[in-house]
């Protein structure tokens, strides 16, 4: 009888850690979630975070004096949007050369393999940087940045455009800032 006492202590000490485990997987489960829906619909809810309009850009080394204008590609080769978006990029190029704007494409990747993806794309833009994008407050790829003179973000566009968007792009080339 002693022993079935307790085997009844052991078994009731069991299901009380099991219960434990049980509710600490639940409760972390919920946060989990409940942290990942913060983070989605804040992302969601300010399409426009990446890069301050009117701030100065971050990207160290151009010469933004010697263009009125310079359109910062933000892109990466492991970026299916940014490819699908090439056969507008190459239009853009054109739309920037006949405008005398400067083009600068800054990808994560090292400036050889991001020149034989530009290559490959059919892009070709008038200089190439590495860059890591999050430093350069680029939270997502493909984004273009619209700099001035004075290296100040005055348009930002985020992701794969529509064709409003893009025609909005162009236009926005050929005003004044």
């Amino acid at each position: 009888m002693a022993e079935t006492v307790v085997e009844n202590k052991k078994g009731g000490l069991s299901k009380k850690i099991e219960m434990a485990a049980n509710i600490g997987i639940v409760i972390t489960a919920v946060l989990v979630v409940i942290l990942f829906v913060r983070n989605y619909t804040h992302r969601q809810s300010d399409p426009n975070r990446t890069v301050a309009l009117n701030s100065k850009f971050a990207l160290k080394d151009v010469n933004w004096q010697a263009n009125d204008k310079t359109l910062v590609f933000g892109v990466s080769t492991a970026c299916h949007f940014c490819t699908a978006s090439a056969p507008f990029y190459r239009k853009l190029v054109e739309a920037c050369k006949q405008q005398h704007v400067h083009t600068v494409a800054v990808l994560p990747q090292t400036p050889a393999e991001a020149q034989a993806y530009l290559s490959g794309e059919g892009v070709s833009v008038d200089e190439i940087r590495q860059a890591t994008l999050s430093d350069l407050d680029i939270n997502g790829t493909p984004t273009l940045v619209l700099v001035d003179r004075g290296g100040v973000v005055k348009r930002v566009w985020l992701g794969e455009l529509p064709s409003t968007k893009e025609n909005e792009v162009v236009t926005s080339l050929a005003q004044s800032l």
